[in-house]
């Protein structure tokens, strides 16, 4: 016969608090019974949650890693730099003077 456990006995089980055992499950997300006014879980149930939800979030983080690693990195850390300096002022165009009237000669 399969061990069966309080909501207390579940939270110790998933290392987290009672109320997070009562929330998640309300939601359906553990394996439970309701009976009475308490919920009894099944122990090998729990850990075979337990242990698909590892092999879950396991996948997720291999598949984040894989995304980084395929990502070019030339397209992820090199960008033009825009330059900070300032574009000088335009002049305004002088007159030159003449060889003619000034005394310069040519």
């Amino acid at each position: 016969m399969a061990e069966t456990i309080n909501a207390e006995q579940c939270a110790e089980l998933l290392q987290c608090n009672s109320e997070t055992v009562e929330e998640l499950t309300r939601k359906g997300e553990l394996p439970a019974v309701k009976f009475g006014r308490g919920w009894i879980y099944v122990k090998s149930d729990l850990l075979a949650y337990l242990a698909e939800k590892a092999r879950n979030e396991a996948q997720e983080r291999r598949i984040e890693v894989q995304k980084k690693l395929s990502q070019p990195a030339a397209a992820t850390a090199l960008r033009p730099i825009k330059s900070r300096r300032r574009v000088p002022p335009a002049l305004p165009q002088v007159a030159m003077p003449t060889a003619v009237g000034q005394g310069l000669h040519p």
